[in-house]
């Protein structure tokens, strides 16, 4: 069997042995082609291949081929810091602040990234003795865990990505600190799915009601919606409705509604010469400073530097130039 560094090289990356952006304890492979520029790093075990995405995507790309990543891994749960994009099978929306999952066994593995936006991640790939030894149960029901819990899970994983991608440890230090975040990563999935258990399902007809919340917010993103009216159209009280939608969407309404109207934004930022502040006003922000901190909160990255350039992305960026480091 190939060593996991190889089918990089296959794929057309190449080896970054000075990179110091991240924990030398692991691999940093660099990769420049006409649709994505950027490192990868992994640090693997018998049991787990810990990995950043530090990308730059030039242009929108459809990627409907993979290579074979059995021997490799079994599940991967990856938090998302940045980015912009679908996963197709099944359906997952690849987007900033979200953890996204990929069963292995699944041959279809298709999805899309979209041009002129960064692609940053940290992600666990369990590998199939670690998932056995800790997991007795089907492959089918092990994909449900990992899906069924993705949205519960987002905001512990965020502090555990970010220890990961901050982590500047060598040799033993990193292998004891790597090995006990691939567990901490299992099991806050393991047990976020254990309580769910334990949560009252919501009834057909306050999920009803709560969809048509969300389908009248959508509808009127731009405007500020009177709490009470909410109430109204669900025909509920107000801490009713506050706790329905919060169990239906993770969510409270006004986070709801701030990263409906922040997505927006994203895409007028990408496709459009539109001024940032006017892009502001026409999701429904007034407020120039409230928007770009709303932006920063939702998309890790602030609204003027999403408009920058792919070559000032990099210039920032140390696997480049025969391996030279920029300071």
């Amino acid at each position: 069997m190939k060593k996991f560094e190889n089918i990089l090289k296959d794929i057309g990356y190449t080896e970054c042995s000075k990179c110091q952006k991240y924990s030398s304890a692991g691999n940093a492979f660099y990769i420049d082609n006409e649709e994505i520029t950027g490192i990868y790093w992994f640090y693997e075990t018998e049991y787990f291949i810990i990995d950043i995405h530090d990308f730059f995507i030039k242009k929108e790309m459809i990627v409907d081929s993979f290579p074979t990543i059995k021997p490799y891994m079994s599940f991967s749960s990856t938090y998302i810091i940045t980015a912009n994009g679908e996963w197709f099978n099944p359906y997952q929306n690849m987007t900033s602040n979200t953890v996204f999952i990929m069963n292995v066994d699944n041959s279809d593995i298709r999805f899309l990234l979209h041009g002129n936006h960064p692609y940053f991640s940290v992600g666990v790939n369990f590998k199939k003795n670690m998932i056995e030894k800790y997991l007795d149960t089907t492959n089918d029901d092990i994909s449900n865990i990992f899906l069924d819990t993705r949205d519960l899970i987002t905001k512990h994983i965020n502090k555990l990505a970010n220890s990961i991608l901050n982590c500047k440890m060598t040799s033993t230090s990193a292998s004891l600190f790597f090995e006990a975040k691939a567990k901490e990563w299992l099991s806050i999935t393991l047990n976020a799915y254990e309580q769910k258990k334990y949560v009252k399902p919501i009834s057909e007809k306050d999920e009803k009601a709560i969809e048509n919340v969300a389908n009248y917010i959508d509808d009127h993103l731009t405007f500020d919606i009177p709490q009470e009216l909410l109430e109204k159209i669900a025909m509920m009280s107000g801490t009713k409705l506050k706790n329905t939608f919060k169990h239906k969407y993770q969510m409270s309404i006004t986070e709801y509604t701030q990263r409906k109207r922040i997505n927006i934004a994203e895409n007028l930022i990408l496709t459009t010469n539109l001024d940032i502040k006017d892009i502001a006003k026409s999701v429904g922000y007034n407020s120039h400073s409230r928007f770009t901190t709303l932006f920063k909160r939702y998309k890790n990255i602030y609204p003027k530097d999403l408009k920058g350039s792919n070559d000032q992305y990099i210039q920032s960026i140390c696997c480049k130039n025969n391996n030279k480091i920029k300071p």
